[in-house]
């Protein structure tokens, strides 16, 4: 299978590759682990259901409230939604049902457990509305999506073992606009998670990488076997601990992207390439 390779701008921060530029996708990031991906076209949002604080990571500042409520900037028409899993720095049942009420065009895709949180908030909208879809990736059975010009593989990733090795998990390849995005949510720390998994033949543009991987132990071998992107973008990473990180990645990981905080926006140019 060929792969675009991209090249990416960040205000104006240029990583040029050869080739003639033919598509493009734009990621703005939200809370936490929330991005929107857009190729002006169609629009995909994943973890972006997230307003408040929970534990140790941030929410949206009252400005990105209001434009949430709103269905404003980068909430606004939204085509597919799709959430890696329960917890709550990466979906807030409230605001997801509140969203997901709001919005007329929306599809969210997602596990049971996900919707099951949610159903318990809106469970009238859950459990009539046609735009609701519980997705079961299995080892060795992906999920495949299409919505408008996007297509997305949903595949499992352990969240890690004990009390969260029953947490329905999953991980997301999204190509829109001649680019691939991976996200990963909570995955497990460990190189055999990601073994034998779509990664393993995966080429992907940008990655949003938990920052945790970059610190010294296993993260590095997943980086380097199946996240190893032109684009990384550390993600993950509770506010008040941004400026420290972002100053120890600087210096052991100059090649990865910090974002400011949400609303930090990329512009990755997709260009014809190799295998």
């Amino acid at each position: 299978m060929r792969y675009v390779k991209a090249a990416i701008v960040k205000g104006v921060l240029a990583l040029a590759l050869s080739g003639p530029v033919f598509a493009d996708a734009t990621i703005t990031t939200l809370a936490n682990q929330g991005v929107v991906v857009s190729d002006g076209t169609t629009r995909v949002m994943l973890d972006g259901l997230v307003v408040e604080p929970y534990a140790l990571y941030g929410g949206l500042s009252e400005e990105g409230a209001r434009l949430f409520r709103n269905l404003e900037g980068p909430f606004a028409d939204i085509d597919l939604v799709l959430v890696s899993h329960r917890h709550h720095e990466h979906n807030q049942p409230a605001y997801a049902c509140q969203f997901m009420q709001d919005s007329s065009t929306a599809r969210l895709a997602t596990s049971a457990q996900v919707i099951g949180l949610m159903r318990e908030k809106c469970r009238d909208f859950m459990t009539t509305s046609n735009r609701v879809q519980t997705i079961d990736p299995q080892p060795g059975r992906v999920v495949r999506l299409t919505r408008g010009n996007a297509r997305v593989t949903v595949f499992p990733l352990s969240h890690g073992k004990r009390k969260y090795a029953r947490i329905e998990h999953f991980g997301h390849l999204v190509e829109l606009g001649g680019v691939t995005l991976l996200h990963v949510g909570d995955a497990a720390l460990d190189p055999a998670v990601f073994e034998g998994s779509v990664l393993q033949d995966a080429a992907v543009d940008v990655a949003l990488v938990p920052y945790r991987f970059f610190e010294p132990g296993p993260g590095a071998t997943i980086v380097r076997q199946f996240m190893d992107a032109p684009l990384k973008i550390a993600v993950h990473i509770p506010p008040d601990e941004r400026d420290e990180i972002a100053a120890w990645l600087a210096e052991t990981h100059p090649d990865v992207r910090v974002p400011e905080g949400p609303f930090t926006v990329y512009r990755v140019a997709a260009r014809t390439g190799a295998d």
